[in-house]
């Protein structure tokens, strides 16, 4: 029973050391089919119309970040900053950056930060 006990506590403290810290990342939101196949580089800005219309035919909300989209989760919290740069601070899984806070900034400061893990 010792042994049970113990196993079950090593396996808790194990799992909290591997949560994650929120990581922050600068970009801008754009979709996933037009920052990756319209779009050549993070200097050309979408536009927000076109960055709607890509959605409503099933693409989805992402931040552009460094040569990369990544997916932003949830959606309903991206779409309010479509096509606008952002400092987004979440977590990363799965080639999909949780949204815990996100927030527009001027585009002066967009440059990425750090890159998803």
């Amino acid at each position: 029973m010792k042994f049970l006990c113990a196993i079950v506590l090593l396996l808790a403290f194990s799992s909290l050391s591997s949560a994650q810290d929120p990581k922050t990342w600068k970009g801008f939101v754009t979709d996933t089919h037009c920052g990756t196949n319209c779009q050549r580089t993070s200097a050309m800005t979408p536009d927000k119309a076109c960055v709607r219309r890509c959605v409503k035919k099933g693409s989805k909300y992402g931040l552009w970040f460094g040569d990369h989209v990544y997916e932003l989760e949830p959606q309903s919290e991206a779409a309010k900053f479509a096509a606008e740069n952002v400092r987004v601070t979440g977590d990363f899984s799965n080639n999909t950056i949780h949204i815990q806070s996100i927030v527009r900034i001027s585009s002066q400061t967009s440059q990425g930060q750090r890159q998803p893990q």
